[in-house]
């Protein structure tokens, strides 16, 4: 069974994403052969606030153990210090970003007290490069993805830090891979034929973690294109989820 490292829970207004429940979400994934899933709320990406965002997560999987919730944190936000001690206590240990959506740079010193502490407290970062395939975005939304350059900063600015980078194509690993070594990456956005054969000549594939990016993306798709790929079994074992059980020490 697959472990599904980008997954969203809640409605989104600007597209037709599938509103599912927490039980429906687990069925879609069940039946595409993901029995586990790192899974965010959709509604901390707009909220002022992540944090009752986080609370209804949280209640809405509590009976659906193969939903693993991930609290979502904004470091830009004055009480950082305690949406991040929430997120150390939570049963992943972990805090998703979104420094598009929530109007930051990866990169930038006021945010250095935030990863140190992140560091310090052991707290694995996962950080949305992008949410939407920008073709798809409503015209009206005026958000663009993490920008390569803006990652690699960010990476060369923290190198004991190693976030696991959500959104990323091919060619965004193509320009940040070969200054740096500490990031891993999902799957969701390596699109084209053979694109994860090509991907694993960039990065390890123990760097490498599978992720659907469902609902906004069909579940079936990115679960068709690791089966179809041409990797080694040790390389599509790992990549589906031994990366990702290693990753969140699940």
């Amino acid at each position: 069974m697959l472990i599904d490292s980008n997954v969203h829970l809640g409605p989104w207004p600007f597209n037709l994403v599938p509103a599912f429940t927490a039980r429906a979400l687990a069925a879609r994934l069940r039946e595409n052969g993901i029995g586990r899933a790192i899974v965010a709320p959709t509604a901390a990406i707009l909220a002022p606030d992540p944090g009752p965002a986080n609370r209804a997560l949280f209640a809405a999987v509590a009976s659906v153990p193969a939903l693993l919730p991930l609290p979502v944190v904004n470091p830009a936000l004055r009480n950082w210090s305690e949406q991040l001690e929430a997120a150390a206590s939570s049963p992943l240990r972990a805090a998703k970003l979104y420094p598009n959506y929530h109007n930051y740079r990866l990169e930038s010193p006021r945010l250095d007290a935030f990863f140190a502490a992140a560091l310090s407290g052991r707290v694995r970062l996962v950080v949305s490069a992008r949410v939407e395939d920008d073709r798809h975005r409503y015209f009206g939304l005026k958000v663009t993805m993490v920008p390569a350059k803006s990652v690699g900063a960010f990476l060369g600015r923290h190198p004991r830090l190693h976030p696991l980078i959500l959104g990323l194509g091919l060619p965004d690993i193509r320009a940040i891979a070969p200054g740096h070594a500490n990031f891993s990456t999902d799957t969701s956005f390596i699109e084209w034929r053979n694109a994860l054969a090509d991907l694993v000549r960039e990065i390890p594939a123990r760097r490498i973690l599978f992720g659907s990016h469902t609902p906004f993306f069909v579940t079936q798709s990115g679960v068709a294109q690791l089966a179809a790929s041409r990797l080694t079994a040790a390389a599509a074992a790992a990549i589906g989820g031994g990366n990702a059980a290693r990753f969140f020490e699940l």
